[in-house]
């Protein structure tokens, strides 16, 4: 496996997590939810960090792992609560892991980690800025591109969203944050954390007219060395 970097977002899948859909809504989160008394991240130093919780259902929990954890081996601990009363025993389900200090992973708007990015077109004019998602969805897991045109005078920047790209920024020897789009590789403008949801961050990279007619490309992230999932765009 990967690993997964601490002051980030986390998704946990598997059978019979909960008996209950319930999201947590804005932050800050709580570190119980439904019929999910508790998760705990047991790091490298044997230190125990309660984790809160975003978002929990039978087959999958969002999570966000505590900025202060150490990296290395981890376990990510909670009871086995999903089952129906009276059915088994609530022991507990350890999810071994690795902590490490940067994890790139970008978000797509369909949820799966692939297809049309979750993300923004940003025109910047002179008097003003305009914003505009590129991507369309009709019904839950139906998302397609919506066309990014370049303008000749007024620049564009794709703002992406993900998480585990912020440790960049600690490592003196790191080179900028890069933007992969088509065959072009791009240094990112900004690449760090976005200021209002905690573990969520941002990438902003401009789009050069080179790429104007690329139509459906791919794009991915790359952060002192590690490369983030591939998601798309289409560009008019």
């Amino acid at each position: 496996q990967v690993g997964i970097a601490p002051d980030s977002l986390a998704t946990i899948y598997g059978p019979n997590l909960t008996t209950q859909t319930v999201s947590a809504g804005n932050p800050p989160w709580p570190t119980s939810l439904g019929d999910m008394p508790e998760v705990n991240l047991v790091d490298s130093a044997g230190k125990s960090w309660p984790v809160p919780l975003i978002f929990v259902s039978p087959g999958q929990m969002n999570v966000y792992i505590p900025a202060g954890a150490a990296t290395g081996p981890a376990n990510i601990e909670f009871p086995f609560t999903g089952l129906p009363p009276g059915v088994g025993a609530a022991a507990l389900r350890i999810v071994p892991t690795t902590l490490i200090a940067i994890a790139p992973a970008i978000f797509t708007a369909d949820g799966t980690g692939s297809g049309v990015l979750a993300a923004n077109s940003i025109l910047i004019a002179p008097v003003e800025q305009s914003t505009s998602p590129v991507f369309s969805c009709t019904a839950p897991g139906s998302c397609t591109p919506v066309p990014i045109g370049l303008g000749i005078d007024t620049p564009v920047y794709l703002s992406i969203y993900g998480t585990g790209i912020r440790g960049w920024t600690s490592l003196a020897t790191a080179v900028n944050a890069t933007v992969q789009i088509g065959s072009q590789s791009i240094p990112a403008a900004y690449a760090g954390p976005q200021p209002t949801i905690p573990g969520l961050d941002q990438v902003n990279v401009p789009l050069p007219l080179s790429l104007r007619g690329a139509g459906l490309v791919n794009v991915s992230v790359t952060a002192a060395g590690k490369t983030s999932n591939v998601g798309q765009i289409f560009i008019n």
